[in-house]
């Protein structure tokens, strides 16, 4: 599963993690320490997605908001996202909703 997302252009790396934010598979080009780093920030980025949409739907009385299917953070030249237990780090050129789309997919299967 990894793998088919790695492959998509300018993925850099892939993680799968647990509830407590340590890595159960990896694919990728980053030094496994800053590969747990990234899965513990998306852990800790998930759950706070989680309670703002929560919030964001109490205070809006809109609907479809929860729960919160994914996340994304751009930097200057890096981007990181995720979906349900699954992080990807990638260039800012790549094509973010076809990685996006491919996250959805993986995080459901």
């Amino acid at each position: 599963m990894l793998k088919r997302l790695l492959v998509l252009d300018g993925v850099v790396c892939v993680c799968r993690f647990q509830d407590d934010g340590t890595i159960i598979d990896m694919a990728g080009m980053l030094p496994e320490d800053t590969a747990q780093r990234l899965a513990q920030f998306a852990q800790w980025y998930r759950r706070m997605v989680s309670g703002n949409t929560d919030l964001f739907s109490l205070f809006s009385q809109m609907g479809g908001w929860t729960p919160s299917r994914g996340w994304v953070v751009r930097g200057t030249n890096m981007t990181v996202c995720g979906m349900g237990n699954l992080a990807c780090m990638l260039d800012n050129e790549a094509s973010i909703n076809e990685i996006l789309s491919a996250l959805d997919e993986a995080a459901r299967s």
